[in-house]
């Protein structure tokens, strides 16, 4: 393998990553606030005491203490026991399933959400169910076609739109739209005049409240003045100087380096996605703010949360109180896992569900463990994406209904759409997929390559055959007999060589920058 591994475990302020546990893994990534928590549900009695003393931040031994406190904490508890022992104290563990797994999980089921079906060619396997959930259902009415079996018709309809395009409305412009070239009206957003009540959390509910502000609506972000949300506003409130930069490239990131007198409003990770809000500070908790905020509900569109499933009913604003209070209003919810099930009240990020669908468990290479998988954070765009795409769904219906509904977006759910084809192949064969770190299941050969200099790369992937010939030609002598080896000339031939191809790839490319 030519490229050394470069992810795994962050020995930093906050601790994250994938963990070994007696049968399998888990993901566990925390919050600042959180790590007293988790210290205490450790036990480690130097780890508790050390976070215990006001001046924790700066112990530069803290870090490996707690990463070796966790190790032994998980490894001496199965995958689901750590996650349910940790979630029972508000902590972000969750169980790491492959696709297999994940289609035996117990919350999914308990949900309803794989949907069995029948193909001609296929036979019996599993799907996905919904990626969101909006009032009246959803439904699986067909299986996947086959080759060609609707090709005539579409090929009959392209050729029929092409002979006759049709007025003006067919290119996309209308009198509502003029068209940008010719007109002098000012053109409006398709959301102009939609007023978007933002009850977000760190990047998967702000960034579909982005969105909505991108398409024209009026977004007022709404916080409370006594309550920091890390992980939203910057890991701390007031970083220190000159340890900002330790929170990361996300939660460290200031203008100029200089986190100023407001850091909550500067932090790179907040400013990101805060482009075209409006804010307000309420504090729902009293009966002055929640009173407030429900005025402004009343001469609202949309509300959209992604707090945990719990929270909305708590402060007395859940769904029958908001629709009560205005029935034409949205309410798209975001729950990491779902507002019903087992694991309906569980806390986690991106990272955590990723874990849990089987999206970790398809990364990293082959002669590697999993623990030495870096954390990543699809989850967070593919939610804010489907959720913004989910709002114009139900304001699309509500034109003809009149009324508003709750619209359910369990991010687990949509994310496991990504994972579909991987979903398919787990219920055909009950084997979960091999690992390939930066191959591809089809081209070869495919890699990231060290080049001269210091730390130094580059990505190649030979997408064909033509491709292939293209790279010997380049390498010269230094790809050897390759471009006249005929076990080469096709792309399961190097596959089945690709280590080889690798190690000379990689010698070519160390000499060049």
């Amino acid at each position: 393998r030519p490229v050394p591994y470069q992810g795994g475990h962050r020995a930093g302020l906050i601790p994250g990553g994938v963990y070994p546990t007696e049968d399998g893994y888990v993901q566990v990534l925390a919050a600042p606030g959180w790590l007293g928590r988790l210290a205490e549900l450790l036990g480690d009695e130097e780890v508790i005491r050390r976070f215990a003393q006001p001046d924790w931040m700066d112990d530069d031994e803290l870090p490996l203490l707690l990463d070796e406190a966790l190790h032994v904490w998980t490894l001496t508890r199965g995958r689901y026991q750590a996650q349910s022992q940790a979630q029972a104290e508000g902590l972000g563990v969750m169980a790491l399933n492959t696709p297999v797994e994940l289609l035996e999980d117990p919350h999914f089921r308990a949900r309803d959400y794989w949907r069995p079906i029948e193909h001609p060619v296929a036979g019996r396997y599993t799907l996905p169910g919904p990626p969101f959930r909006l009032a009246g259902g959803w439904a699986l009415r067909r299986p996947a076609p086959t080759l060609d079996q609707h090709g005539a018709e579409l090929r009959a309809l392209a050729a029929a739109h092409a002979a006759s395009p049709g007025p003006a409305v067919a290119r996309g412009v209308d009198a509502a739209h003029p068209d940008p070239a010719t007109s002098t009206t000012p053109a409006r957003l398709p959301l102009d005049g939609v007023r978007v009540l933002d009850l977000t959390l760190v990047w998967a509910g702000p960034y579909a409240t982005m969105l909505l502000g991108d398409l024209g609506a009026e977004v007022i972000r709404v916080d409370n003045p006594k309550f920091f949300p890390t992980a939203t506003r910057g890991a701390v409130v007031r970083p220190r100087p000159g340890k900002a930069a330790e929170a990361g490239p996300i939660w460290g990131a200031f203008p100029n380096d200089d986190p100023g007198e407001r850091p909550w409003n500067r932090v790179g990770g907040f400013v990101g996605h805060a482009r075209s809000k409006l804010g307000v500070t309420l504090d729902l908790r009293s009966e002055l703010g929640r009173e407030t905020f429900l005025r402004l509900v009343e001469r609202s569109d949309v509300l959209v949360e992604n707090n945990s499933a719990k929270v909305l009913d708590a402060l007395g604003i859940g769904w029958d109180v908001l629709h009560a209070r205005n029935p034409r209003l949205i309410v798209v919810r975001m729950p990491s896992i779902g507002l019903e099930g087992p694991y309906a009240h569980y806390v986690g990020f991106g990272a955590h569900v990723e874990a849990l669908t089987g999206f970790t468990s398809l990364r990293g290479y082959t002669d590697l463990d999993l623990s030495a998988n870096g954390t990543t954070y699809h989850m967070d765009p593919a939610s804010g994406t489907a959720a913004a795409f989910a709002t114009l769904l139900a304001l699309r219906r509500r034109a003809r209904t009149g009324i508003g509904e709750l619209v359910e977006l369990a991010q687990a759910e949509n994310l496991i759409h990504h994972l579909g084809d991987h979903v398919v192949e787990a219920s055909l064969s009950g084997i979960a997929r091999e690992r390939l770190g930066n191959r591809h299941v089809t081209f070869a050969p495919q890699g990231v390559y060290r080049c001269a200099g210091d730390n130094r790369w580059v990505a190649i992937t030979v997408d064909g055959d033509d491709a292939w010939a293209g790279l010997c030609r380049a390498m010269g002598d230094a790809g050897g007999g390759w471009a006249t080896d005929a076990s080469l000339a096709s792309a399961g031939g190097r596959r089945a060589r690709h280590d080889e191809l690798d190690d000379g790839i990689a010698r070519w490319t160390a000499g060049l920058d």
